[in-house]
């Protein structure tokens, strides 16, 4: 009988779209989800002046630089199915947590201003909620009429502005991010490594094969373009540039994979100079909006559910699941401000197409406490594996929202991102300077009057 009540509940949750039952894992209670993922398979950004596969090269996606192919939209499609089945109400999911008909209440997706993030964002929405035979209703959730796809339904797709995008968009306008990365690379350490033999040969080599020079930032745009071209033109590519072969192009990765840990503030030992930690500051503009950005709304959510007499809390009550559609680089600031970069590593340094890591919050409802479980998508067709005992702190499945708080505090920007990306100088000069600078304002404003 307990049986037969169990399978009628969720069969009418399923067709209706009821209130579904708390999802548990023992004691734990999910509460809610976000998702950071990066985008599916692309045509390259740019290129080097004289690789033989220009911007007319690329024609599928609508053509051109950065758009996503066929093969980058089904990536997500697949990735939007895996999701559902973890997390949407079907009734043999692995978590019955989203209603089994979307509900704009219960998620919000965010992407860059990109057209791959955007229609990566579409795409997975469409494997996750737009699929005929989902329980969506013709007439209700999509129009009953010629034309129209029969089962999809339309999810909002939220974006900012792309350069001043703090939280999804790496390479958004920083002053005080390229400051740093300058003074890092007057570090004993940077100096050491690009004046190294291997480097320094791969730099030589690289510049003579195809008269041009890159700086450290630039040097991505060189692996990014032969990565893809091995994808749609291997054949052609070896042919038409006799220079590269795999053990060039591995070299090439490997001092890649390097500027990306060095751009993250990775150093071998601590690297100060002006009288700054440069691999935490350098963090703290990079990881820190997005750590951040997340643990405030896990904690507002804890807020809400958990305190008496809590405001504001109408626009996450029935939240449940937050997504960022991203970059390799978004992805990437997740896994370094946890310490897990290393699983980024191999293949090459930076997460792969359709790469996703999900942070869950869970409520301990023996203990009362707050709980989060860290799950990684390393790649199209992988699924997903739990990787919270590899962060520091951390010995289980489940790990204490402290371990996570911390992280993010540790890399909170001084002040609001906005404000802190225009500082480039220490703490201690930016105070004077601010100071100095409202001191002349009212001086300007006793005159004026």
């Amino acid at each position: 009988m307990i049986r037969f009540y169990w399978f009628f509940a969720v069969f009418w949750s399923f067709i209706h779209g009821a209130t579904i039952p708390p999802v548990k894992d023992g004691e734990m209670e999910l509460k809610m989800v976000h998702v950071v993922w990066r985008h599916g398979d692309r045509s390259p950004t740019t290129t080097y002046n004289a690789d033989p596969f220009q911007e007319d090269s690329w024609t599928f996606g609508g053509g051109g630089w950065g758009q996503l192919s066929p093969s980058g939209m089904f990536q997500h499609l697949q990735l939007g199915k895996k999701l559902r089945n973890r997390y949407v109400n079907t009734g043999n999911s692995t978590y019955n947590f989203l209603p089994a008909v979307y509900d704009q209440k219960t998620m919000y997706v965010r992407s860059t201003g990109i057209n791959r993030t955007l229609i990566s964002a579409t795409s997975n929405m469409l494997g996750m909620y737009g699929q005929d035979g989902y329980g969506s209703t013709a007439g209700t959730d999509f129009p009953d009429a010629a034309g129209w796809p029969r089962g999809f339904v339309p999810i909002p797709i939220h974006t900012v502005d792309y350069d001043s995008d703090h939280i999804g968009n790496m390479d958004s306008d920083c002053p005080r991010r390229e400051w740093l990365w300058n003074l890092a690379q007057q570090s004993d350490e940077m100096k050491a490594w690009r004046s190294s033999s291997p480097v320094t040969s791969v730099f030589n080599n690289l510049t003579a094969l195809v008269n041009q020079t890159w700086s450290l930032e630039d040097f991505w745009v060189v692996p990014d373009a032969l990565f893809i071209e091995q994808i749609y033109f291997n054949e052609t590519l070896r042919q038409k540039n006799l220079w590269f072969t795999d053990d060039f192009y591995n070299q090439i990765v490997a001092v890649n994979d390097q500027i990306y840990m060095y751009e993250y503030g990775i150093f071998n030992k601590t690297v100060t100079m002006q009288n700054l930690n440069i691999g935490l500051e350098l963090l703290k503009v990079r990881s820190g909006p997005l750590m951040n950005d997340m643990i405030d709304r896990i904690n507002k959510k804890s807020a809400c559910t958990y305190k008496k007499n809590e405001t504001g809390c109408d626009w996450i009550n029935g939240l449940k699941y937050f997504v960022y559609s991203a970059h390799d680089e978004t992805v990437y600031s997740v896994l370094v401000a946890l310490g897990l970069e290393r699983f980024a590593i191999i293949p090459h340094g930076y997460p792969l197409y359709s790469a996703a890591v999900v942070v869950e919050y869970w409520r301990n409802a023996t203990d009362n406490n707050d709980y989060f479980k860290l799950v990684y998508h390393k790649q199209s067709g992988d699924d997903f594996t739990v990787m919270t005992n590899e962060i520091e702190g951390c010995d289980r499945d489940y790990c204490r929202m402290d371990v996570l708080e911390q992280v993010a505090k540790k890399l909170k920007p001084d002040q609001p991102i906005d404000q802190w990306c225009l500082v480039t100088e220490s703490s201690g000069s930016y105070s004077i300077s601010i100071s100095f600078l409202s001191f002349l304002i009212v001086i300007y404003n006793f005159f004026l009057l």
